[in-house]
C-alpha cells in the first residue's frame, strides 16, 4: 500500500480545486441531448432576432448536436434553423397555439394569417394537426414545415 505524503495531498487538492470551476462550466453549458430546451419566458432571448421570448404560443426551439436554440416566433425558427430541421440535421419544436404543448416542427400543421398577432408579425401559428389548424382558422391554407422553409420534406427518421 502506497502512502500519500502531506505535500502530495496538498498538490492533488490544489489541482482539483483549479480544475473544478472549468469542469462545472462545461457541465452547466452542455445542452441536454434530447427534447426541446427549457425557455425562461421574459428572460431568454431569441437566437435569431434577439428579442425576449415572451409568448409560449409562438415560441419555438431547435437542437443541433452542438447547440440548443430558442426562438420567439416560428418565423425565427424557419430563418435560423429551418433547413437543418426540415432536412433532419437538427430537431425542432413549436408550440401548439391552442394548448401551448410542444409539437415536433416537422409534424405540426401551420397557418398564416394577418389576424394572428405574433412577436415578429409573421402571422404564423402551429397546431398538432391540420384538423385543429382548420378548426381554429376556417378556410385558411395549412402548410407543412417543409413548405414554410421552401425545402423538400425529410425522409423517414431513424
Amino acid at each position: 500500500m502506497r502512502t500519500i505524503t502531506r505535500r502530495r495531498l496538498i498538490g492533488l487538492a490544489a489541482a482539483a480545486a483549479a480544475a473544478a470551476p472549468g469542469a462545472w462550466l462545461l457541465l452547466e453549458r452542455a445542452p441536454a441531448q434530447s427534447g426541446p430546451p427549457e425557455i425562461r419566458y421574459g428572460r431568454d432571448r431569441c437566437d435569431a432576432c434577439g428579442m425576449l421570448i415572451s409568448d409560449p404560443r409562438y415560441a419555438a426551439a431547435a437542437r443541433r448536436p452542438d447547440a440548443a436554440l430558442r426562438y420567439d416566433d416560428i418565423a425565427c425558427l424557419v430563418r435560423g434553423a429551418g433547413h437543418a430541421v426540415a432536412s433532419g440535421v437538427a430537431d425542432g419544436w413549436v408550440h401548439d397555439a391552442a394548448t401551448e404543448a410542444w409539437v415536433e416542427a416537422r409534424e405540426a400543421a401551420y397557418v398564416r394569417s394577418p389576424a394572428i398577432r405574433t412577436p415578429m408579425s409573421s402571422g404564423l401559428a402551429a397546431y398538432a394537426t391540420a384538423a385543429q389548424a382548420l378548426a381554429a382558422h376556417p378556410g385558411a391554407t395549412v402548410f407543412t414545415f417543409a413548405a414554410l422553409v421552401g425545402a423538400p420534406a425529410a425522409g423517414p427518421r431513424g
